[in-house]
């Protein structure tokens, strides 16, 4: 018994039978229509056929399906009554999604080689498929001459017109591509800015820290010209070089092969020095030039002398007209420059009037791949040493020597190692604080001097900004979202970790901005992943707060044509997934899916998000690249495997306490931040409490945290823990919590004595360990808005709060879809913060269904819902309607139906089933089920796709003739008559069959492509409107699917549960089924030698296939408490009643078999909801199953219910299914 039966158990009705009490489950629908056209708006009166559901069918009942809801079937004494007005809000919002919702792509571009044919094809393919926004840019084709093509060219600035205005046409939104390692971030050296061409000497260039080292023994002196470093490869070309300073220290231990005998280079290993010893000598520099200077070493032992000089560091990107420089991040002229070559030479007139149009336009700035070369690893700015000084407060030139590094960009690999560190662990709290006032005034300039200019300029122009920030740099990752319009992660850089997410999302969550993530990219697995993966992809980073995906990416299949091969023109070469286009078999069925992940990604935009506590810890060296081994990709991370990388202690996480991340340094932001006794962020994410676990914290943010707290917002000092900064490095551990100053002039007696302030109010507490926390959050009264009626390491919500229509959104995912796969269902227990009637949303098609069975208590509404590894559950509790009560307390019966309130049995199999009305009544329901039809041998035709014929296009424009080319796709026929179901590569081919296919000795192994299937079935004749079926497939191997049923397309297939509804197609006598199932194009590209990775995958439709009827009956009692038969039995003779719905015993994911009994329904049914659209039931009424010899107050209740002439209604409202436990 959980905690909330138990809280229930108190408040149960005395004539509720405990016998009778179990477990009920949620439904699912799959009816989908993938916002077409509004079913409510179709006529249904004068006899005409639903387009999406036939009068004939009451059978659209409830499927279990991942994110698909039951059907939508209404009860009524009129046939048109309008949905409930929750409901018909509920449809206004996510009947039709809108463009914005929808996932983005990024586009790869053949630099500007395609014609103005392909790219307007090429966005039409973008908004057919269902895409939202393209996001554009280019990397290097090697058959395009990129000084005709490349960034900068007439072509380019053409082309990226042309797809802006194209974008704007389809109602698409667009970003324009920046990030130092795109072209598009930087300028070519043809341009001149302030007086000087644009190259690396240039003050708008990137710029870095280099410096010669000269050792010297004991009393020797030095008189000569100061050194300069050996260029790299990439600063060849500098020819500015501007001396920042002159170091001298006493070392302990030189670095190995550093000093004048080795060129005067830095040297290899991490070096010793006395830290006292550090001394700025750069005054005893002599005028003129060169740089010379005369100096004598002490006598106390070896010294060296460091000569600190600032160039150019020679990054480039490409592809470009010339060589295309990297801009400065530290000073300001880097952007300016910028600005000043769009405003010139792409923001026309015309441009910015169709960027107004759009409304959706962008510029995103991908992750800062910035990097020195140099011996320092630092970049550097012409201001940055008196930044600094006005900054922190003192000179950081004495302290160079030890806070210049081995690397010239962060990744999480391995620990920093700093050129020298102090030679005894008396200076070491000293110089680390040094190193983090550095890395916080790097951090202040790129968001002074890069992100809020960029911002504010781009707002002129009508455009947003959305940036990856910081990471790849020594920059704090959480503090840039002031300045940005949106905050992004990526599943590549960040390994789809949610723990690692989690510090992003923080940021995003306090300044109200979406959160969005770079989706896809998979090194060496290019067309490798199937659809389901994507989707649970998807479904993973929804429940880590991703509520914007942009999928990585796209590109046309037209290229230049010596580098273009079939499937088509790459973009990111061939090593980085994966390419969502008509390339794709799954390209068919895109516009569906899209839809359905936009459905969610606007549930997850609604009103505000509704989080539990706040961590604050700041983060310069934010996890990314350098992934960990043995824990790729993103179903195999960290996080999947129960190692969290910061808060180490997942019993909150179990609990169902949801925690972002963010430094402290964002509550002093007075213009954005408030609070309240009870919330941080009111009207934001509402953090319960606050807790600090990292051992420094800055003086100015404990001066806030301390309003906090006297405030009255509880708060957690939780010692003894530590965190993974890096993969192969040890973990780094904090002893208490806020006990030291992070930078060097913060006062330390000053930090302590605000610390034992906080510490004395009433509402803060301090642990010793991360295992006490939830004790200490229980005493002070803080329990998840989502709460778990029992720990579980297999679940993640995530919601939302929706303060115009008063809504709580919950999204609830069984987020371990790999390691778990097989697995059985699980029920979980939920318990929201808040009083309301709970519906589901179905993903696939935004129907809305009523749950029937739920509890208040306490303030909070308590449901369960069912889900096996990858499924998901959206939850909307209407809080306008706090005194609703569940019309369902328990049912033997597989499923259960809400609809206009009154509940109904759903039943699969003959039977009487027993039920507890939320009245107390107990209902006994006879009903009689057609036998399930096994479909077992099926006409199987495999569409192999292969390379076809090259087309060249041509194009006449700026003086030149521009040739690009493509393939087509050879589609090989291949026919399996009268089989039985086996992946494709176990299909019994002919040799005359197999010497159609390309290749030296050709398999069906090798065959990728489009799977069609066929076969027939036979209803009784006597069949009626009464009656519906199901559909059930056991797996799919992953692949999309669409099923059609008497040439009738039924929409909505789940890639989980793989359960649709076929009532309205199906009819009495043969009824005829075609399923068509698409493979990725793994199998044939590993025939060609392409780089992805094997072996063969099994595709196709396997296991079984199986039609099942079902039945829907209406249940009603006279009186609370006493027992009543439902108002119709059914007639086994004719083989269905009056009232229908849909459902199957059984379920499935789309990589295994069936499962059949309790877990199998409520696998696919409380999983992933959504719901479907609704049914029609006309003509007569049921049967009234009376019979001679029944106890006349039985008769005469039947014939009293008969004769309110209930009429089952086509509208869409209220419905949900339930399932009981065996």
């Amino acid at each position: 018994m959980n905690r909330f039966t138990r809280r229930a158990a108190r408040h149960r009705r005395p004539d509720e039978h405990p016998a009778l009490r179990r477990s009920l489950r949620q439904g699912r629908s799959s009816d989908r229509h993938v916002g077409l056209r509004d079913p409510l708006s179709e006529e249904n009166g004068k006899g005409m056929k639903h387009p999406y559901r036939s009068a004939a069918s009451l059978a659209t009942a409830a499927l279990l399906l991942p994110l698909a809801q039951a059907p939508a079937t209404g009860v009524s004494a009129e046939p048109d009554t309008p949905a409930s007005d929750f409901e018909a809000r509920m449809h206004e919002l996510y009947d039709e999604i809108e463009a914005e919702y929808r996932p983005d792509v990024r586009w790869w571009l053949a630099e500007g080689l395609n014609t103005d044919e392909t790219l307007r094809k090429n966005v039409q393919e973008i908004a057919d498929s269902g895409f939202g926004a393209a996001e554009i840019l280019a990397m290097p084709d090697e058959g395009a001459d990129s000084s005709i093509y490349g960034w900068g060219s007439d072509e380019w600035n053409s082309d990226q017109r042309l797809v802006v205005e194209e974008t704007t046409k389809h109602g698409l939104g667009f970003s324009l591509t920046s990030g130092t390692h795109w072209a598009t971030a930087n300028l070519p050296d043809t341009y001149t800015w302030d007086g000087a061409t644009f190259d690396l000497d240039n003050k708008a260039a990137s710029q870095e820290l280099d410096y010669g080292t000269i050792l010297l023994d004991p009393g020797e002196t030095f008189d000569g010209t100061l050194p300069k470093p050996p260029l790299t490869e990439d600063a060849a070309d500098a020819h500015t070089f501007t001396l920042e300073a002159v170091v001298a220290a006493r070392l302990t231990e030189a670095r190995p092969e550093s000093g004048q005998d080795y060129d005067f280079d830095e040297g290899t290993e991490p070096g010793t020095l006395a830290f006292e010893s550090l001394t700025d000598i750069t005054d005893e520099v002599a005028d003129g030039e060169p740089a010379s200077i005369t100096w004598t070493a002490p006598d106390d032992g070896q010294y060296a002398l460091f000569a600190y000089w600032m160039h150019g560091s020679g990054q480039t990107a490409e592809p470009s007209v010339a060589t295309n420089y990297t801009i400065n991040y530290i000073d300001r002229y880097g952007v300016d420059a910028m600005k000043d070559y769009w405003e010139e030479y792409l923001f026309t007139p015309d441009l910015l009037e169709q960027i107004q149009q759009n409304d959706r336009g962008e510029i995103y700035m991908d992750s800062l791949e910035t990097e020195s070369f140099a011996t320092a690893g630092l970049l550097w700015g012409y201001h940055f040493r008196e930044e600094f000084q006005q900054r922190r407060g003192y000179d950081v030139t004495p302290y160079l020597p030890v806070v210049t590094w081995d690397r010239g960009r962060h990744n999480s690999d391995v620990p920093v190692m700093y050129d020298y560190n102090p030679a005894t662990t008396e200076y070491s709290d000293t110089v680390q604080k040094i190193r983090n006032d550095l890395n916080q005034t790097f951090s202040e300039l790129y968001e002074e001097n890069v992100l809020k200019p960029l911002q504010s300029w781009l707002h002129e122009k009508g455009m947003t900004l959305r940036a990856e920030p910081s990471y790849g740099m020594q920059f704090e990752i959480s503090t840039p979202a002031k300045y940005l319009d949106g905050v992004e992660t990526e599943t590549f850089a960040q390994n789809g970790d949610l723990d690692v997410y989690r510090g992003m999302l923080g940021s995003a969550n306090m300044y109200g901005l979406p959160f969005s993530s770079e989706t896809g990219a998979v090194g060496g697995h290019n067309y490798y992943y199937n659809m389901d993966h994507w989707t649970q992809i998807s479904y993973l980073q929804f429940a880590g707060g991703v509520n914007r995906t942009v999928f990585h990416g796209y590109s046309g299949i037209e290229g230049s044509e010596s580098a273009t091969q079939w499937p088509g023109h790459e973009g990111m070469y061939s090593i980085f997934s994966d390419r969502f286009n008509s390339r794709q078999p799954a390209a068919q069925f895109y516009p569906e899916w899209t839809e359905m992940l936009g459905r969610n990604q606007k549930v997850l935009r609604q009103g505000q998000p509704q989080r539990d506590i706040a961590i604050l810890r700041t983060d310069n060296r934010f996890i990314s690249y350098g992934q960990p081994r043995d824990y790729t990709p993103p179903e195999n991370s960290y996080f999947m495997n129960d190692k969290p990388y910061f808060w180490k202690d997942l019993s909150l996480q179990h609990e169902g306490y949801t925690y972002d991340y963010f430094s402290p340094q964002l509550l002093e932001d007075v213009e954005n931040v408030s609070w309240s006794s009870t919330e941080l962020q009111p009207d934001g994410p509402g953090y319960q409490a606050v807790i600090l676990y990292q051992d420094s914290l800055e003086l100015s943010s404990a001066e806030r945290l301390l309003e906090i707290a006297e405030d009255g917002l509880p708060i957690l000092f939780v010692n003894n823990t530590s965190e993974i900064r890096t993969h192969q490095g040890p973990e780094i551990s904090y002893d208490e919590a806020a006990s030291t100053t992070r930078f060097l002039n913060d006062d330390f007696s000053e930090l302590t004595n605000i610390v034992k302030q906080i510490k004395a109010l009433p509402n803060v507490r301090v642990v010793d360990n991360q295992s006490a926390t939830m004790a200490a959050l229980s005493d002070l009264g803080i329990e998840p808005r989502v709460e778990y009626g029992a720990p579980t390491d297999k679940l993640m919500t995530i919601s939302r709060f929706d303060p115009d229509e008063n809504v709580l959104y919950t999204f609830a995912y069984s987020f371990k879809f790999k390691k778990d796969a097989g697995d059985p269902a699980t029920a979980f227990d939920l318990s929201m913060d808040g009083l309301g009637k709970p519906y589901t949303i179905d993903d696939w098609t935004g129907d809305i269904s009523a749950m029937p069975t739920f509890e208040h208590s306490a303030g909070r509404t308590e449901v369960e819902i069912t889900l096996k590894p990858g499924e998901a559950e959206l939850i909307a509790v209407d809080l306008d309607n706090p005194d609703a009560t569940a019309t369902v307390r328990s049912s033997d019966a597989s499923r259960v139906q809400e609809l206009d309130g009154s509940p109904y049995v759903l039943a699969e199999e003959s039977g009487t089933y027993t039920t507890v009305l939320g009245d107390g009544s107990v209902v006994e329901t006879p009903v009689s089920v057609p036998d399930t039809i096994s479909l077992d041998k099926w006409d199987i035709s495999i569409e192999d796709w292969n390379e076809g014929e090259q087309v060249i296009n041509t194009e006449e424009k700026f003086g030149h003739t521009t040739r690009e080319a493509y393939f087509t796709t050879k589609k090989t026929v291949l026919e399996f008559p009268d089989s039985d179901l086996k992946p494709w590569l176990e299909l019994p081919a002919s040799e005359e069959q197999l010497s159609t296919l390309s290749g030296e000795d050709p398999a069906m192994s090798d065959v990728s492509g489009v799977g069609t299937y066929q076969t027939s079935f036979e209803l009784p004749e006597n069949w009626s409107e009464e009656n519906g079926a199901t559909l059930q497939l056991s797996s799919t191997s992953g692949g999309s699917a669409e099923v059609v049923v008497n040439g009738t397309r039924v929409e909505g297939l789940d890639l989980r549960t793989l359960r649709v509804d076929i009532s309205d197609a199906a009819v009495p006598g043969t009824n005829d089924v075609e399923i068509t199932v698409a493979s990725t194009l793994t199998n044939r590209l590993l025939t060609r030698g392409y780089r992805t990775a094997g072996p063969a995958q099994a595709y196709g439709l396997v296991g079984d296939v199986d039609v099942i009827p079902y039945t829907l009956v209406r249940l009603e009692s006279d009186e609370p408490g006493g027992e009543s038969n439902s108002d119709a039995d059914t007639d086994s003779e004719t083989g269905g009643s009056s009232d229908t719905g849909t459902d199957s015993a059984s379920d499935s994911d789309s990589t295994g078999g069936s499962e059949s009994g309790a877990t199998d329904g409520s696998g696919g049914a409380a999983g992933q909801g959504s719901g479907s659209g609704s049914p029609d039931l006309g003509g007569a009424l049921p049967d009234t199953g009376i019979q001679d010899g029944m106890p006349l107050v039985v008769t005469a209740m039947m014939a009293l219910i008969l004769g309110a002439a209930v009429v089952i209604s086509r509208s869409r409202r209220s419905r949900s299914l339930l399932d009981a436990e065996d």
